[in-house]
């Protein structure tokens, strides 16, 4: 009997340690905690480095999106390679509905002049986060307000923009094709020919 007990003493110590998530000091890796809401409850966490024997820079790491409580609850995890920088979280409305949406850092090319980032749009009515697939894939973007399109700007050789927006389905498509940058380029005359030619 004394057996038993011990054992189930040992299974509920465990099971709580599983679902318990944020806010533990001797996990593996770095923590950083985000709280996208009005409501604290709610946290966005990046455990930074959760391999052994990777080098510094690009390192696999967990984002878990969750609330926060006697046992944590896990809404969403996803594990992806990223860089830790400090100030590598932005806040900016990317679908243009009045909202800012929580964009993080994710790494450099291009001997550090091509920034690349994850976004994930914020709902606060419903306290959800939405990841936008494949916007990592957007190099250096901002939001143009104005034309409501996600402007990329590529570093390389030679410099080019691309227009992109949010779909439906939460992914990124881009408008018509990418156009190089020069010194007689007028790039909001630009924008508006591109649009007018893929207008849908």
């Amino acid at each position: 009997m004394r057996y038993f007990i011990l054992f189930f003493a040992i299974l509920s110590i465990n099971s709580y340690a599983q679902k318990k998530v944020f806010h533990q000091p001797h996990a593996k890796g770095v923590w950083q905690y985000v709280y996208p809401f009005a409501d604290r409850n709610y946290v966005f966490a990046v455990q930074y480095g959760v391999k052994d024997g990777e080098e510094d820079g690009l390192k696999t790491s967990n984002i878990y999106f969750g609330r926060i409580g006697k046992t944590d609850e896990i809404f969403w995890k996803e594990q992806v390679q990223m860089r830790l920088v400090t100030e590598n979280i932005n806040y900016e409305d990317f679908n243009n509905d009045g909202k800012k949406d929580l964009l993080i850092f994710e790494d450099t090319g291009a001997r550090g002049g091509n920034a690349y980032y994850n976004l994930y749009l914020i709902n606060t009515q419903k306290h959800t986060l939405t990841k936008v697939v494949d916007f990592n894939k957007i190099v250096n973007p901002s939001y143009n307000q104005k034309h409501k399109v996600i402007l990329s700007y590529g570093l390389s050789g030679e410099n080019f923009y691309s227009l992109y927006r949010i779909s439906a389905n939460n992914r990124p498509y881009q408008i018509g094709k990418a156009f190089k940058d020069t010194d007689e380029l007028n790039l909001d005359k630009k924008i508006v020919e591109i649009l007018k030619q893929n207008k849908k």
